[in-house]
């Protein structure tokens, strides 16, 4: 007589499905939440700069040729401020597709994870982004610096990003070959560098 197949309890049957009990999950790509909470406060210290770029477009206005040509001073104002409004759209935009292009990358490349709670983390790529944007805008509206482009120590602090932040995820090294690190390290610097243009 043949023996009926014992059929799958439902908490084995969830249990296989899921690829057994007690599987640890790695976390995924950086979720959207932690991204758009990034792009939030970068966009905020951007706009605290504010104060300071206007006083620098009136200045540079007021020195220039067209000074001469702007005898009305209300439309002296109107012009630096519609040059601030573009300014500002422009910047919105361009970290928006640079926060995109990270994305991508740590997806695909920059695949370093560190976990945040039990299944939420963030990636190499959404900390070389971050870093690279939101405390360079922060400290020039602290300081009342109209461009960060102008001092050197913007770059070399970019450049620090680029080499520090792979250290940060130096625990997920273990088995990775000379050429992964090698390419980490290059996506890196070259993630970090593209943050020059906004």
């Amino acid at each position: 007589m043949a023996v009926p197949a014992r059929a799958l309890e439902p908490a084995e049957s969830e249990n296989s499905a899921r690829g057994g009990p007690g599987k640890v999950r790695t976390p995924g790509p950086t979720s959207r939440a932690f991204w758009l909470i990034a792009y939030g406060l970068t966009i905020s210290a951007i706009l605290l700069r504010l104060p300071t770029l206007y006083e620098t477009v009136r200045r540079q206005l007021q020195n220039s040729d067209m000074a001469d040509k702007v005898p009305d001073k209300s439309m002296e104002a109107l012009a630096v401020n519609v040059g601030l409004l573009l300014a500002v759209f422009l910047s919105m935009l361009l970290l928006a597709v640079f926060y995109s292009l990270a994305a991508v990358v740590e997806r695909h490349v920059l695949t370093m994870r560190r976990r945040v709670g039990r299944e939420r983390g963030f990636g190499l790529g959404f900390v070389v982004a971050l870093l690279c944007t939101f405390p360079v805008h922060l400290v020039s509206s602290a300081l009342d610096v109209s461009s960060p482009k102008t001092t050197g120590w913007y770059y070399l602090y970019v450049l620090l990003v680029a080499a520090i932040a792979p250290v940060l995820f130096r625990t997920h090294w273990a088995g990775l070959g000379q050429r992964k690190i090698i390419t980490t390290y290059a996506f890196a610097v070259g993630l970090a560098g593209l943050s020059l243009a906004i």
